[in-house]
């Protein structure tokens, strides 16, 4: 094999690898339909948690509604208090719905996700939602999608 055939080789294993890294941290979960599973699996919750609610894994709702709901799911996952009863109106404000839909459709659903995974609440969700719940509280809910 000569010099420029064998850097070709390695960039092409490199590749590989680096694909099959990227896929192995989801469980080689893709991003697509998991979440309209009858039990949703913990690595495709993560996935949609770190990555957005999209498509057909919003379920019909507002992915940007779907981000804060499991924020608000993942601080009750991780034992961060905030103010509930405000927050669910703030969501109402926003998003029209009701508090019922807000608490057990959208908040109580993610709590119940993120709670089924032991590994959950790592160092940086715990540090991301304490930096976060504050503006949640305040009826400031970002537009990331």
């Amino acid at each position: 094999m000569n010099m420029s055939t064998a850097r070709i080789a390695i960039l092409l294993l490199a590749a590989v690898a680096g694909q099959a890294a990227l896929a192995a941290d989801y469980g080689g979960y893709r991003g697509k339909g998991g979440m309209g599973a009858y039990k949703i699996e913990p690595n495709v919750y993560e996935y949609h948690y770190d990555k957005g609610f999209t498509g057909p894994d919003a379920a019909g709702w507002d992915p940007n509604l779907q981000f804060a709901w499991s924020r608000l799911g993942a601080a009750m996952t991780c034992g961060i208090p905030y103010d509930r009863a405000g927050v669910i109106a703030a969501l109402v404000g926003k998003y029209q719905q009701d508090a019922l839909t807000h608490g057990m459709n959208g908040i109580d659903f993610h709590a119940a996700q993120s709670k089924a995974n032991p590994k959950f609440c790592t160092p940086e969700r715990v540090e991301e939602l304490k930096a976060m719940i504050p503006a949640f509280e305040k009826g400031d809910f970002p537009s990331r999608f």
